[in-house]
């Protein structure tokens, strides 16, 4: 009775001391947040608002096990620091019944944290982007204002430079169309150098959603075309298709919005793509080994050298998503670990301030797990470990420390 009694105060002690630390650290990481992606996308005042809510979720998976660990070494700290632990020692009660309450409370913000990542956070960061691109046009231009060129790869043929942008008037635009080699015997195209280009003196950006085309919009654009002589020039708006990434197409692909169920699927999707361009390749070795003509063997040299570019992205994409199922599961069993490390360092610390508890436990996690695990999830995508032994190996080590540290605690 004396030690259920007890359980519940210590439980109940953790839980508003984690819920209250949860509060200010979250809020911290939004505020953060939300001020990089305002600069980054030129979000007004109100899209920051409305973000708000749709950010929390992403950035719980990590103030969740700080919060954890934060917890835990203040509440059992203090006990020690109160000579509480002594007297529950004095009273005939096993230790291990003090550290029932702070496993509890790792178990609760694991699963927690685990159905965070199972659906909500994949979904509210498809909501976030849905919501950021809802006005693609002034994405565009913010990309610009920050980088001043607009290069997003892939199926998109063209690549868009700019000296200035001044509100929504583009200085010294110019524009160049990526060459698509066609091989006459395989049927497929890739691109290798530039088709063409096209400057003007000053230009607007125009978004047509429903059509998915962007258009620049000059009074006279000069497109300067080697197949032609001279200079051409061009008035009126110049259609280009709009890239995937701006006009949201891609929202449901990108591997943070991807929910638990979509990963597996996702998966499948890549390996096919893939093996398709491992035909490919393998088409143009047939017909590079066929063929006499020196001209016609460089370009498909060429082309080889852009398949295995294509085989290396793949193969790094594919990690990531792979990835996925073994992150999302070690980032949410670190709140668990972080309860077990918790309990034996608040006690030893003897500390009963936050200042002192938030220098012991916060530095460690800071300087410690973390680097682990961002350095073990690199070795693991790199092929230098295997990719679930990487990602878990914060918690692994971490948590032989906890339960080395809770075995000498209940030893004394």
């Amino acid at each position: 009775m004396y030690a259920s009694t007890l359980n519940r105060m210590i439980f109940w002690e953790l839980l508003r001391v984690f819920l209250l630390a949860l509060t200010g650290l979250t809020s911290l990481f939004v505020i953060a947040g939300l001020v990089q992606q305002a600069s980054q996308m030129g979000l007004s005042p109100q899209q920051v608002i409305m973000a708000i809510p749709l950010f929390v979720p992403s950035t719980l998976p990590y103030t969740i096990p700080a919060t954890t660990l934060f917890a835990s070494c203040v509440v059992y700290g203090r006990l020690a620091h109160d000579n509480e632990v002594v007297a529950i020692r004095a009273a005939g009660v096993h230790l291990f019944q003090i550290l029932k309450p702070a496993i509890a409370l790792g178990l609760f913000t694991t699963a927690c944290t685990g159905s965070l990542y199972y659906n909500v956070i994949p979904r509210t960061q498809q909501m976030l982007q849905q919501q950021i691109l809802e006005d693609p046009e002034e994405v565009l231009y913010n990309a610009l204002r920050r980088d001043r060129c607009i290069r997003p790869g892939g199926s998109f043929e063209y690549v868009l430079f700019v000296k200035d942008v001044q509100g929504r008037r583009l200085i010294d635009v110019v524009l160049k169309k990526r060459v698509k080699v066609k091989n006459p015997e395989t049927g497929v195209e890739s691109f290798i150098g530039y088709d063409f280009v096209a400057r003007a003196r000053e230009a607007r950006l125009r978004v047509d959603l429903e059509a998915g085309t962007l258009y620049i919009d000059s009074d006279r654009l000069f497109i300067y075309d080697p197949k032609i002589r001279g200079v051409t020039p061009w008035t009126g708006p110049y259609p280009v298709k709009l890239p995937d990434n701006f006009s949201g197409k891609d929202i449901k692909t990108r591997t943070m919005s991807l929910t638990w169920e979509d990963l597996g699927p996702r998966l499948g999707e890549l390996d096919a793509e893939r093996q398709l361009i491992e035909d490919r390749r393998a088409d143009t070795l047939r017909v590079a080994e066929r063929t006499q003509d020196p001209a016609q063997q460089q370009v498909l040299k060429l082309q080889d050298r852009h398949y295995q570019s294509q085989l290396d992205l793949a193969a790094r994409i594919r990690r990531g998503v792979e990835a996925e199922f073994y992150m999302r599961p070690a980032l949410a069993f670190g709140c668990f670990v972080f309860a077990l490390v918790g309990c034996p360092v608040g006690i030893w610390a003897n500390r009963s301030d936050y200042l002192s508890t938030f220098v012991i436990c916060f530095l460690p996690a800071v300087f410690f797990y973390y680097p682990l695990l961002l350095a073990g999830s690199n070795m693991g995508k790199n092929g230098k470990l295997p990719l679930g032994l990487g990602i878990w190996l914060a918690n692994i080590v971490t948590g032989i420390m906890g339960i080395a540290l809770t075995w000498r605690m209940l030893r004394r």
